[in-house]
């Protein structure tokens, strides 16, 4: 025979399980009435949306060496980017006119050793020497 906690003797009226009584059917679950269910209502709050504004830049107060930032990195690629986000262009003085490529520091480090040395091979040579100092002119010939 089976008893509960208390150590009576389990019944049909006290024997319980976690999801009932035992020996007994559950009651009919009876549909809700959906006549009687109203729709919620949304409440839709209308706010004045904000001019479009045009940003107001001042590029007067940059330093010498933002400006010379914005020359070599704002591409014509970028400034088409910025202009479709501010619907003008906003750096109209600023910038080169040819595509660059950019190449992490870390790839330049790995291949070439340094930074300066990756510099000095890409460095255009602009010391130039006009052919009348004699250093740069064709070897002499002799007629026999």
């Amino acid at each position: 025979m089976a008893v509960d906690y208390r150590g009576q003797p389990i019944t049909n009226q006290t024997a319980f399980t976690t999801t009932g009584i035992m020996n007994r059917k559950p009651a009919a679950v009876k549909p809700p009435k959906l006549g009687n269910i109203k729709q919620p209502m949304p409440k839709i709050e209308e706010k004045e949306l904000a001019e479009e504004r045009i940003p107001q830049i001042n590029l007067e107060n940059l330093r010498d060496e933002d400006k010379r930032i914005l020359n070599i990195h704002l591409t014509p690629s970028l400034k088409n980017v910025f202009s479709r986000i501010f619907g003008q262009d906003i750096f109209p003085e600023f910038g080169i006119s040819e595509n660059t490529v950019s190449i992490p520091t870390s790839i330049i480090v790995d291949r070439f050793g340094s930074i300066n040395d990756f510099k000095t091979m890409i460095q255009r040579d602009e010391t130039n020497v006009p052919p009348s100092q004699g250093i740069m002119t064709s070897p002499q010939t002799t007629t026999v």
